[in-house]
């Protein structure tokens, strides 16, 4: 028997009046897959990303996280959430974020380890102690991508997550996101970085205009002619 996807899109839809932001997506995520959204700015990336995460109401469709609507809060549970601008509180330190996150998920035992190997693999321990409007914009974007990681997920959903991102840190959160799937995450993620999805994503899906215009393996999406057409590759 085919095990139920995680992450099920179903005629996701959203307007804005007479305006289609998002028209129609179906989408099915497996345990231990990574799907990439990519297309250009305006495209239906984000508004994708913010249904997913339970932020916007759909004008129509729905999201089933772990069998249950994303609504329900065992689903929202569930789902890990990096916007695509850092969002943390200005009076708590980095690793007072983690904290926060991990006594609020219910993490007990093993949670300072976590907090320790984040901390050291973002390579964030000498800024521990930090307040977000003393760190650099790189910076605050790993801290959320910590406060992501620190807790338990079965869908990890990520908009633009390398942005201000250093190789360095770039190749860290890849190694990162490989240790989530191999865990039996499901990782749906958008990006105009193409190489950092390289060898990460397993599937790609191409939207422009709030339609989906191409979807399959990575590779062959990012070879296609609608990839040349958009100026995608």
């Amino acid at each position: 028997m085919t095990e139920r996807p995680v992450l099920r899109l179903r005629g996701l839809r959203r307007t804005y009046g007479e305006v289609v932001a998002l028209d129609q997506l179906d989408l099915q995520i497996a345990r231990g897959e990574c799907v990439a959204l990519i297309g250009h700015n305006g495209s239906g990336k984000t508004t994708t990303l913010r249904l997913v995460a339970g932020l916007l109401e759909p004008t129509a469709g729905e999201v089933i996280v772990a069998g249950d609507d994303i609504r329900l809060d065992r689903s929202r549970a569930a789902l890990a959430f990096v916007p695509d601008n850092p969002l943390l509180y200005g009076d708590l330190t980095v690793r007072e974020h983690l904290e926060l996150i991990g006594i609020a998920h219910g993490m007990g035992g093993g949670l300072d380890q976590r907090i320790a190997g984040l901390l050291d693999q973002l390579d964030l321990s000498t800024r521990q102690e930090f307040l977000p409007g003393q760190l650099s914009r790189g910076m605050r974007q790993k801290t959320q991508l910590a406060c992501a990681l620190v807790r338990p997920f079965q869908v990890i959903v990520l908009d633009e997550p390398v942005v201000g991102l250093d190789p360095p840190s770039q190749q860290a959160l890849h190694q990162l996101l490989h240790q989530a799937k191999q865990d039996g995450a499901a990782i749906l993620l958008s990006t105009h970085q193409l190489p950092f999805a390289t060898g990460l994503a397993d599937r790609a899906v191409m939207l422009h205009e709030g339609r989906v215009v191409e979807e399959g393996p990575f590779h062959a999406v990012l070879g296609s002619a609608e990839a040349a057409r958009l100026g995608l590759r």
